[in-house]
């Protein structure tokens, strides 16, 4: 979470990118100006932009959200979307342990499923909200896999039948996309180097921005195989001739979050980085009322020791990025 501190030093920037001669020795010096860019000048709107530009590609093109809600509009999905980014920017570390355990999940949902012929991919549509259930051709709750499961086994519903070509085809991403953040930050990558081949000063900033993009694109290797930006959901439908279920899941909204007192505000607060690190995932009333997957949610508790060993990994990552680095900044 060292990122937000980081940022608030936006003065670092302003940075020269060629040596000036005093007495007779080389040193590295500072233009406090934001002029135009030239060959021998970096600016400071040249640096933000370059980090901006690596940052969103590495969070926003790299998050791949959960599916939207019933009848839900573009400002929700892009709110939600917005807040998911911001996330990333703070603490990337928890962005891979969500991802861990999304992967986890899909592929267990996967093996459950092994005989329906389901995949990785089956599995993340799965837990990313991609069944609806309809009982009386009206929406009910989105279902967990395991669910799906039992109900499929008493026969209530049908096994769904959606190949990977069909998933993959609702998927609004592809390996173009993915490539497009990969190159961006192999790009940005390769600029530092350059700078610090040379001896040249970096800032803060740029340290930073190289660390969190980082940490973002282990989490999109665990979502390569997850649809991106799928807008609807298969629909499930109940069987007329079965008793209609009395408990789903995603119809319960945790009642920590709708206490109404301090509390409640507190553990508003404190759920989404609980949900992140898997401690205690939380069900809302705006996902109950949209029938969606929370925000944040999406998998099982399941190799929590595996889990754990990768963000304590990530987080050594984050500073072992950054710490060899730091020495060049120029104040």
């Amino acid at each position: 979470m060292a990122f937000l501190s980081s940022t608030l030093m936006l003065y670092i920037p302003f940075v020269r990118a060629s040596l000036s001669s005093v007495n007779g020795t080389c040193i590295p010096t500072l233009d406090v100006s934001d002029s135009p860019s030239s060959s021998n000048t970096r600016s400071l709107s040249d640096i933000i932009w370059s980090c901006a530009a690596t940052l969103f590609s590495c969070t926003w093109t790299a998050i791949h959200p959960n599916i939207p809600g019933v009848d839900e509009g573009k400002i929700a999905t892009t709110s939600r979307r917005l807040f998911i980014m911001v996330i990333a920017l703070i603490a990337p570390e928890l962005m891979i342990t969500w991802a861990t355990r999304q992967f986890l999940s899909a592929r267990k949902a996967a093996n459950d499923f092994n005989a329906s012929g389901w995949t990785v991919t089956h599995g993340f549509f799965a837990w990313m909200g991609g069944f609806l259930l309809y009982v009386n051709d009206m929406p009910r709750a989105t279902l967990k896999p395991y669910e799906l499961q039992v109900f499929v086994q008493e026969g209530s519903v049908n096994m769904p039948v959606i190949t990977k070509a069909d998933i993959e085809d609702r998927s609004k991403g592809d390996v173009l996309s993915k490539g497009v953040a990969i190159l961006q930050l192999v790009w940005f990558f390769i600029s530092l180097a350059a700078r610090y081949a040379q001896n040249l000063p970096m800032t803060l900033l740029e340290i930073d921005t190289l660390a969190v993009a980082a940490l973002t694109c282990i989490a999109y290797c665990f979502w390569w195989k997850k649809p991106k930006d799928v807008g609807r959901a298969y629909l499930i439908h109940w069987k007329a001739t079965a008793s209609p279920p009395i408990y789903l899941a995603y119809e319960m909204v945790d009642a920590k979050l709708v206490a109404g007192d301090d509390f409640s505000c507190s553990s508003y607060l404190a759920y989404p980085f609980l949900s992140l690190m898997g401690v205690e995932p939380a069900v809302s009333h705006r996902a109950v009322q949209s029938r969606r997957v929370p925000s944040l949610g999406g998998y099982v508790k399941v190799n929590a020791g595996i889990i754990f060993l990768i963000g304590g990994f990530s987080g050594m990552m984050y500073y072992g990025v950054q710490l060899p680095l730091r020495s060049y900044v120029r104040w």
